[in-house]
């Protein structure tokens, strides 16, 4: 699943649009965020699961407005898997 999210993001970050960091030798750091945590039955499924940059995932999980940007991110999946 990993794999998939990131070859679908296409290297960029799939919140704020930029570029990821850096390569890896497997490919662009991006990070996997579940929408749905799956400790919380959340499936394990690309809808549920975008590519974060390292800042975004941050957001995600520890900033002031982070229920409303992963919002925002749930509907970024959808439309990505459409």
């Amino acid at each position: 699943l990993k794999r998939y999210v990131i070859l679908r993001s296409e290297g960029v970050c799939e919140a704020c649009k930029q570029a990821a960091p850096f390569e890896t030798k497997s490919g662009p750091f991006l990070e996997c965020h579940h929408l749905h945590r799956v400790a919380d039955g959340g499936p394990d499924h690309p809808q549920n699961v975008v590519a974060l940059c390292p800042n975004c995932h941050r957001r995600a999980h520890y900033a002031r407005d982070h229920v409303e940007f992963n919002e925002r991110l749930k509907k970024v999946a959808l439309e990505k898997e459409a």
